[in-house]
């Protein structure tokens, strides 16, 4: 009698079991099934936005695909785009972005119709030339010839695997810099060969009054940025010689930049250098 009843009652419980596996599959699959939506770029939350166009930034600025960039943001929906990119470049300037990064968001904002110089610095037009170096200030008679400073003017999935497994949130510039370099270019013009420095600002605006070490073997010197503002307030510039290697260093903290030498340019004119640097320090 024991023996049946138990069997019995294993026979219920298998049961029980038996139909709440078919309750369940029967409520999943024609009750309240599970349904997945492909969903579209507009529909992201605000930060997942952010994050979108960054990775848009980043894919135009490795694939130069514009008529892509412009698809992918289309996805977007927003009505005030340009000012929305805009936006995320002045942050992440303020944010202290690597370099890498600021360029690409300001590539992406040229391609927008966004004009400004942050855009003009990081993302110059491909036609776009550097401008000739004035003549350096003439020494008066007697002097000692020093160097003298003379200033001057599905998508989203697609995308993630597109852009090369790089961090959205890049590293800051160390900590122990005042100033970061931003760009190294050749200075060419009819003058002697100079070494200019351009000193910004946070925000890139101009900014004067910074001390620049010059040091060559066997000899120093200094000058400031901002001697002519009616030129450009952030300009400074050294004379170079030919056949001197330089290295150059902001006083109040930035890194070396070593090897400078004067070489001619491709037209036959006098080459320098023209070196861009950012003040990491954002002031209110």
């Amino acid at each position: 009698m024991n023996e049946r009843r138990g069997l019995g009652n294993a026979s219920l419980l298998l049961l029980g079991l038996l139909l709440g596996v078919i309750g369940g599959l029967y409520y999943a699959w024609l009750v309240d099934p599970v349904v997945f939506v492909d969903a579209s770029p507009a529909r992201l939350s605000d930060a997942n936005k952010v994050e979108y166009l960054y990775l848009v930034s980043q894919s135009l600025a490795a694939t130069g695909n514009e008529a892509q960039a412009q698809q992918r943001l289309a996805a977007l929906a927003d009505p005030d785009l340009a000012q929305t990119v805009a936006n995320l470049l002045d942050a992440a300037l303020r944010e202290q972005r690597d370099t890498e990064t600021v360029a690409a968001l300001a590539q992406l904002a040229r391609l927008l119709g966004v004009e400004g110089p942050t855009v003009d610095l990081f993302a110059p037009q491909a036609n776009a030339t550097t401008p000739n170096a004035p003549l350096p200030t003439p020494l008066p008679a007697g002097a000692t010839p020093l160097p003298s400073p003379t200033p001057l003017p599905t998508a989203v999935a697609e995308l993630v695997t597109e852009v090369e497994e790089r961090p959205l949130t890049p590293t800051p510039a160390p900590s122990e810099f005042r100033y970061r370099l931003l760009t190294q270019e050749p200075l060419c013009g009819d003058t002697a060969p100079l070494l200019a420095v351009i000193t910004l600002d946070a925000l890139l605006e101009d900014l004067p009054g910074v001390e620049v070490a010059v040091r060559w073997e066997n000899g120093r010197d200094r000058f400031y940025t901002g001697f002519k503002p009616e030129a450009r307030p952030g300009y400074g510039d050294f004379t170079m010689q030919p056949g001197v290697v330089y290295t150059v260093q902001l006083v109040d903290g930035g890194p070396e930049i070593p090897d400078l030498q004067a070489k001619p340019c491709a037209d036959g004119s006098a080459g320098g250098w023209l070196l861009t640097f950012q003040n990491l320090v954002v002031t209110p």
